[in-house]
């Protein structure tokens, strides 16, 4: 584990951040380990009590698992945080934990809200997440003086970076990119059919770059057909069940899986049975995390499977052309950091001022 200790000062040597992403992470130790939305506040409560810790967020997303906590005893609460990392993922993740401690814990927050610690640069959607996983643990009461005005300040600074610098400029999100994607292997035609299954953020992202880019043929597909129905509608589409989406894929020439789900929609099986005797390719977008489409269905003639880390490949071109607005952002989030310790140190100042009022 990467061990990052640094900028100790009077209220921010309690925080504790650990955890992996992207960028070290393969996606197959990101699926084993993620915690899915509708577990996080269970899971959460559990790793409270385990970490010892006043104040606890954990932040689960399809690029990143990270806890946060303050701490009377923060290296403790590394140590023990650490071993849950490992019993959670498997002891092959050790080396792409990384534990940090102090003012690092809490810049590094602050980057990873304003979409910095990204693959795609200026993401939009980790600030939502990153106020969802926020709003978990106060609602949960494990928030206190420290993680509310961390969190707090780090969301107000990731919206000032990006509406101060470019850095939403061309692909900002999971969605965008698989649109890119999509546009790249229709090449300047756009006449074929693309199924888009889910109705959560990355595939309403999806939908509407697909519309913007002049896509004719759009399907939703959910388990909700009225919220497929909704979705559809927003561009003129078409909402269908999550099974009528299945059995489009003998005729689409697209389909981008964003389903929240705890096994594979699609196996190699049932796709090898619903697309028999077609006579074309089919591409398929997997943007799930757990992964909706069985690896193996890669291995079927006609048929070309990209994953979250093939996006990669895709937003690179774009990451390279704002790498100046990123430095303009890393310094705003840089600032706005070190305001918010200074704000932390202030604040545990006059607690310890009061307690000290109220022993005389």
């Amino acid at each position: 584990m990467q061990y990052i200790k640094n900028g100790m000062t009077r209220a921010t040597r309690s925080l504790v951040g650990i955890g992996f992403s992207h960028l070290l992470a393969p996606l197959a130790c990101r699926e084993r380990a993620m915690v899915a939305e509708a577990d996080v506040a269970g899971v959460l409560r559990s790793l409270a009590g385990r970490l010892g810790a006043a104040e606890v967020v954990l932040l689960s997303t399809c690029s990143r698992l990270e806890v946060y906590a303050a701490s009377d005893d923060p290296e403790e609460t590394l140590a023990r945080a650490r071993a849950w990392f490992l019993e959670r993922a498997g002891a092959e993740i050790a080396p792409c934990l990384t534990g940090r401690l102090g003012e690092d814990a809490l810049q590094h927050l602050f980057s990873v809200t304003a979409g910095l610690d990204s693959w795609i640069i200026g993401e939009s959607e980790i600030l939502g997440q990153v106020k969802r996983a926020y709003e978990t643990a106060r609602t949960a009461g494990l928030t206190g003086p420290v993680l509310n005005r961390a969190f707090q300040s780090a969301a107000a600074a990731g919206k000032a970076a990006r509406a101060k610098t470019g850095i939403q400029h061309g692909i900002h999100s999971i969605g965008g990119a698989a649109a890119v994607l999509a546009r790249s292997i229709f090449g300047e035609s756009a006449d074929g059919m693309t199924v888009v299954f889910g109705a959560g953020e990355a595939a309403q992202a999806t939908v509407r770059h697909l519309a913007a880019k002049n896509f004719s043929k759009v399907l939703v597909a959910n388990r909700t057909v009225e919220r497929a129905e909704a979705l559809a509608r927003e561009i003129g589409g078409t909402g269908v069940s999550l099974e009528r989406g299945l059995d489009l894929l003998a005729s689409a020439e697209i389909a981008v899986f964003s389903v929240s789900c705890a096994a594979p929609v699609l196996t190699a099986e049932d796709l090898k049975r619903r697309v028999a005797g077609r006579n074309r390719p089919l591409f398929l977008l997997d943007l799930g995390l757990p992964r909706n489409i069985e690896a193996e269905c890669a291995a079927l003639p006609g048929v070309y499977l990209y994953n979250l880390d093939d996006l990669k490949g895709v937003v690179a071109r774009s990451i390279a052309g704002k790498a100046g607005e990123g430095e303009k952002a890393a310094l705003l989030v840089a600032e706005a950091g070190r305001a918010c310790a200074a704000e932390l140190d202030k604040a545990a100042a006059r607690r310890e001022g009061a307690r000290q009022a109220a022993a005389v």
